[in-house]
């Protein structure tokens, strides 16, 4: 075995151990204030090496999950991790998609027609023809939802949707790959607004509460709008930030 795929075998182990972990933790088999059980016990549980053991409860240090004291061990101070979710923008690229960290989990697809409340969300004419897939964005499996995704693209770009890397792939890159669809331009918008009622259960949050939408519009070749993505954040779970510098004029 070469020394990267040992690398990534590893890797991948003291992950799997941490997942579990932070599994039993979530499920109440190791409530807030008990001890998790001592190295020696987990790497006879897992037939995995001290050193494994140590990065796997480093991660759940990382997560918040546990602290380790001195003579006494692993103790659990939450049952999940804080979500608060941070999104760094510094260039184009960027700017038209949600980090790589995330994922969508599909959550059904249909066809749909716009009447005038979506058409006004969407910036479409009433009436207009979109394929709707609709998805819970996530970080982890186990934490709680990042978000509510609802991405409109035009019926005959559906086919996105059947794609193996169709949840970790921005949709748009997905349409210019199978159907040649290049994005000549894009806008995006972001507002506030109470969250919807429809929402709130899905995103473990109470009808009301506050929440942040992100519109994402995407035009081709003669300004046609074929794709529209709306991302509703619950307060705390998403942050999205920009990094801009002022461009220095060339002295003549």
């Amino acid at each position: 075995m070469s020394a990267e795929a040992a690398g990534k075998r590893k890797s991948a182990r003291y992950r799997n151990i941490a997942a579990r972990l932070q599994k039993d933790i979530r499920l109440g088999r190791y409530p807030v204030g008990d001890l998790l059980p001592t190295e020696t016990e987990l790497m006879a549980r897992h037939s995995a090496s001290r050193q494994t053991v140590r990065e796997a409860l480093r991660i759940l240090m990382d997560q918040g999950l546990i602290v380790r004291r001195a003579g006494l061990g692993s103790v659990v101070i939450a049952s999940e991790p804080p979500v608060l979710f941070t999104h760094s923008v510094k260039s184009l690229g960027e700017w038209l998609r949600y980090s790589s960290e995330t994922y969508r989990d599909v959550v059904g697809h249909r066809d749909i027609t716009a009447d005038r409340k979506l058409a006004a969300m969407l910036k479409c004419e009433p009436g207009k023809h979109w394929f709707l897939i609709e998805a819970v964005r996530r970080s982890d499996q186990f934490a709680a939802p990042l978000g509510w995704t609802e991405i409109y693209v035009l019926r005959k770009f559906s086919g996105v949707v059947k794609r193996r890397d169709h949840g970790r792939t921005p949709v748009h890159e997905q349409i210019a790959k199978m159907y040649g669809q290049i994005t000549e331009h894009a806008q995006m918008e972001i507002f506030a607004r109470a969250m919807p009622a429809p929402l709130a259960r899905t995103l473990q949050v109470k009808t009301g509460s506050p929440a942040l939408t992100v519109v994402r519009r995407y035009y081709g070749v003669g300004d046609e709008l074929f794709e529209v993505t709306v991302t509703t954040h619950p307060e705390g779970r998403y942050t999205y930030t920009m990094d801009m510098q002022r461009s220095l004029r060339p002295r003549g």
